[in-house]
């Protein structure tokens, strides 16, 4: 039985820039980064020879972003487009959409599309939703509920 989340993953060609991304844009903070290379991992990995710099970045609601930056084998770029199967998006709830667009457009940001407020089909509450392009093309949804 699945108890809980522990935490959501990234594989970034750069562990600084997306640092600089989580951290200094978007005001999250991380761990030290640590340097990786280890039987054990690489068994888990099932890489051998693999090394790998890790930093978590905590997520307000005491969850984590793992971001892994392989070394060794170094990975290559894939189509992140988010309709390409196996393409994903980490969704993040905000308390207020507009600001924070406007204030991550004014730091260079890219955003797909500025928020757009939908109705919740119950009717209960709206939708504020905007997607972003981190680094290496990580897909983020910013979302505000109102209810």
């Amino acid at each position: 039985m699945i108890k809980s989340t522990d935490h959501f993953s990234f594989t970034v060609s750069n562990l600084e820039d997306s640092l600089h991304f989580f951290c200094d844009l978007l005001g999250l903070k991380a761990s030290p980064i640590m340097e990786v290379e280890n039987e054990d991992v690489q068994k888990i990995i099932n890489m051998p020879g693999a090394r790998l710099r890790i930093s978590l970045v905590q997520i307000p609601d005491n969850q984590k972003i793992e971001l892994i930056e392989y070394v060794k084998p170094k990975g290559r770029r894939i189509d992140s487009e988010t309709c390409n199967p196996g393409v994903g998006h980490l969704a993040l709830r905000v308390d207020d959409i507009q600001k924070m667009y406007e204030d991550l457009i004014k730091k260079g940001i890219t955003f797909k599309n500025p928020p757009v407020w939908t109705v919740s089909n119950d009717g209960k509450s709206k939708w504020g939703v905007c997607y972003l392009k981190g680094p290496d093309e990580i897909t983020l949804e910013l979302i505000e509920v109102v209810e």
